[in-house]
């Protein structure tokens, strides 16, 4: 077995280091830098309300859930098995629905995700800042088993419709030299992505770093986005180009 440490992304660094404890590494993961009266809390309501299926499960994380955000509107609801991690830096709106296994995750320096009124998330997707902010603005549907995931910053206008599968907006590893391993170089941020108002996006599209997408916007099926979408396009293709404007 080696005894060189590898190299690794600064996030996994943190959370295998074997200096640290492992009760120190779970904190980090799950609260931050929030006091232990948060972890408490946190796994409090998780272990006692997350397990549980039907209606008596809905009814109690209803209830228990909204204590652990920023903030929470009125008439939440929280699928089976949903993991909250960072939750004192999620902000949610009213009637906003998280299916089962779903993920919210607020990590990292000046992380925050901003849930508006009415928005619904598909099982098994994952929200994810690291570092950066997200916006789902109100009304926005996101399907099952998507990624939307930023080190910088992502704006999801309202009544935007997003198929499963789909993976919006992480930064890219650079090439760095030929001697650097990839998974440690540094990430190429390019400003986030933003899509309009109305869009849809079909299942299994790629939007990478960088990239607007414009208002009443479709992207079709296993598109990869790599440059702008202007308001009314149509773009389809890998990568994608834009084959029309509806308007």
């Amino acid at each position: 077995m080696t005894t060189k440490d590898p190299a690794m992304t600064p996030q996994q660094e943190l959370l295998t280091d074997t200096r640290r404890s492992g009760f120190a590494a779970y904190k980090e993961l799950v609260v931050g830098k929030a006091g232990l009266s948060t972890l408490v809390l946190n796994e409090f309501v998780q272990t006692v309300s997350s397990w549980m299926p039907g209606l008596p499960g809905l009814a109690l994380r209803a209830v228990a859930y909204p204590y652990l955000f920023r903030s929470c509107g009125k008439r939440p609801a929280f699928g089976k098995g949903c993991t909250i991690r960072g939750a004192v830096h999620i902000a949610m709106g009213d009637g906003v629905v998280l299916d089962d296994y779903t993920t919210l995750d607020a990590r990292g320096e000046g992380a925050s995700i901003v849930i508006d009124n009415r928005v619904s998330i598909g099982r098994f997707t994952t929200v994810a800042a690291k570092g950066g902010s997200i916006e789902l603005s109100a009304g926005t549907n996101i399907g099952s088993y998507c990624r939307i995931a930023t080190n910088s910053q992502i704006r999801i206008g309202g009544s935007v419709l997003m198929g499963a599968y789909s993976y919006i907006g992480p930064g890219n590893h650079t090439s760095g030299s030929g001697s650097d391993a990839l998974i440690s170089s540094p990430m190429d941020i390019r400003g986030g992505v933003s899509i309009g108002e109305h869009a849809w996006l079909g299942a299994r599209v790629t939007v990478l770093d960088g990239v607007s997408i414009g208002k009443h916007a479709i992207i079709g099926a296993h598109s990869l986005v790599t440059q702008d979408v202007p308001d009314w396009g149509v773009a389809v293709g890998t990568p994608a180009r834009v084959i029309k404007i509806r308007k």
